[in-house]
């Protein structure tokens, strides 16, 4: 009916804004809502975002989601729109996702959680031809003994590879493997580190299955199936974190016959597992593969790739020799992010400056002095492209922007991510042609509020970084108090800082500028308002 169309919008907004907001302080208001046993669909809606706001009272109500199909639920529905929810599986999707994040969150209500969903997410990853990747992740987050014989099977499927010549698609059970290998890696299972070696070293021995390969025709899906296996190998050694896996990686990441998009996934791992003695040998290897051919400069690459998430003290001022007007720009990249996330030693600032004089090194020097050193030297470089065309800068934006893909607890623990945002802030005031360059703001802005996915071994969520932030805001260190906030102001979280505003002191100071600047993006730095000073009713305190 009209009436019933009305409605449902009506509803659809309020739960958009609670999206928009995630205010903390809602939590007890969603579970009166959930209790009172409303639709199906806002129900679920009530639920995510009680979840999203790190509220561990959504698991049983995640779970009772994850039970119900969608056909069953919404097909026979009044309403068309709520019909249309029948012709997918996303509610019970995200749901899988948030039991996921909630069980990082809280590893000392493991047994809660574990006891209140995980029946209901293990028959619903076994109701489908393959478990989705969500289900694993929240199983293997919550130590489910229950999935271990099935994950078991699926990371090591008894299918053999694809004949050469194999029409698509790639059989199911080495696409369900990868995401397998990965988890099982997570829950550090004792009899899948075997496997694990296993399926990172299943390429048949004269199978070549690098992209030049396999662009030749025939071997597309065999190759896809072993690196399929091999990537989830690497990510399984990458969740371990057991420095036993470096040979293993080390060979797969050096073997020419291997698929470059595994080899680089086993380069990440390494940051993972390597020991500090492991990772000076990789420095050594940066420099070691130094010939002019492809397949050396893949490989020395790729090793940066681990120097980027596992920078080595001291390496800094070695890697500026792999920045020159005839290295090969893929590696002058990675050399100039590893360099960056590194930290920029002021011994090295004058080298990189002198580099900013030669327009084949510039954009490279420009990049690990924008990550890696304070806003003053970043913002001397950058306005030292007045006069440059726009083609200059589009390029630098790029090479920022590539180097934003991935986020960990890490990153914000070491209090980098605070230093990102700090320098793009800088680069406000600097002017270039007459223009100001707010472009890197722009770029880690969306960048770091685009992090709702799981997005590989050890990343962070954008409900696991809020529940963070929100903590380390509430706590008793006021630098920590400062980055959280400064975080959550740039991430615009209006829920969080709203409800800030009504803590007294330091904290409360701080979250009123916060939520005035998000709402007045124009007005940075101005006098409050004496309504932006109000404080409303009740503290928020840690979900």
């Amino acid at each position: 009916s009209v009436q019933k169309g009305h409605e449902f919008f009506q509803t659809k907004q309020v739960f958009d804004m609670l999206k928009d907001l995630e205010d903390p302080r809602g939590g007890d208001m969603l579970v009166k809502y959930i209790q009172s046993n409303p639709h199906p669909h806002w129900k679920t809606e009530a639920a995510l975002r009680l979840a999203e706001i790190g509220d561990v009272r959504a698991v049983p109500f995640l779970a009772w989601r994850l039970t119900q199909d969608p056909v069953k639920l919404y097909k026979n529905d009044a309403l068309e729109e709520m019909q249309r929810l029948a012709l997918n599986d996303d509610e019970r999707t995200i749901a899988a996702r948030m039991l996921a994040d909630l069980a990082i969150l809280y590893p000392d209500k493991l047994d809660q959680i574990r006891a209140e969903s995980e029946d209901a997410v293990l028959g619903w990853i076994t109701s489908h031809p393959q478990p989705h990747a969500n289900g694993l992740r929240a199983l293997a987050v919550m130590k489910s003994t229950k999935v271990l014989p099935k994950l078991r099977r699926w990371a090591d499927p008894t299918d053999p590879l694809p004949p050469e010549g194999s029409p698509p698609p790639m059989p199911d059970s080495f696409a369900t493997a990868q995401s397998a290998l990965r988890y099982i890696g997570w829950m550090q299972d004792p009899p899948a580190w075997n496997v694990l070696e296993k399926q990172i070293a299943r390429r048949p021995a004269k199978l070549d299955v690098s992209m030049a390969s396999l662009q030749q025709g025939g071997l597309a899906i065999i190759g896809m199936s072993v690196k399929a296996l091999a990537k989830g190998a690497a990510d399984g050694f990458a969740q371990w974190g057991d420095p036993k896996a470096y040979p293993d990686l080390v060979k797969h990441i050096e073997d020419p016959m291997g698929n470059e998009d595994s080899r680089y996934e086993a380069c990440f791992a390494l940051s993972w597992v390597a020991t500090d003695d492991e990772m000076k040998e990789v420095v050594k290897k940066v420099h070691d593969f130094n010939k002019p051919d492809e397949k050396s400069q893949l490989i020395r690459s790729c090793y940066l790739e681990a120097l980027i998430h596992r920078p080595v003290s001291g390496a800094n001022a070695g890697l500026l020799d792999l920045i020159t007007p005839t290295t090969d720009p893929g590696v002058a990249a990675q050399a100039a992010r590893a360099i960056g996330f590194g930290g920029v030693d002021t011994g090295i600032v004058p080298k990189l400056m002198d580099m900013m004089k030669d327009n084949s090194m510039r954009n490279y020097a420009m990049l690990a002095l924008l990550i890696g050193s304070d806003p003053d030297t970043a913002g001397r470089a950058l306005a030292q492209y007045t006069g440059s065309g726009p083609e200059a800068m589009e390029a630098l934006k790029e090479l920022y922007d590539k180097s934003f893909g991935y986020w960990s607890a890490e990153d914000y623990e070491k209090g980098l991510v605070a230093k990102w945002i700090v320098n793009a802030e800088g680069m406000r005031f600097v002017k270039v042609n007459d223009a100001l360059q707010d472009w890197p703001r722009n770029i880690l802005e969306r960048d770091l509020q685009g992090i709702v996915f799981d997005n590989g071994p050890h990343s962070i969520t954008r409900v696991q970084f809020r529940v963070r932030l929100m903590h380390d805001a509430l706590g008793s260190d006021p630098n920590k108090q400062k980055q959280a906030v400064a975080i959550l102001k740039f991430m615009k979280e209006k829920g969080v800082l709203m409800a800030f505003r009504n803590e007294q002191g330091a904290l409360g100071d701080m979250a009123r500028r916060a939520f005035f600047e998000v709402m007045n993006p124009k007005m940075p730095g101005q006098p409050l308002p004496a309504a932006a000073s109000a404080t409303g009713a009740g503290n928020v305190v840690p979900p």
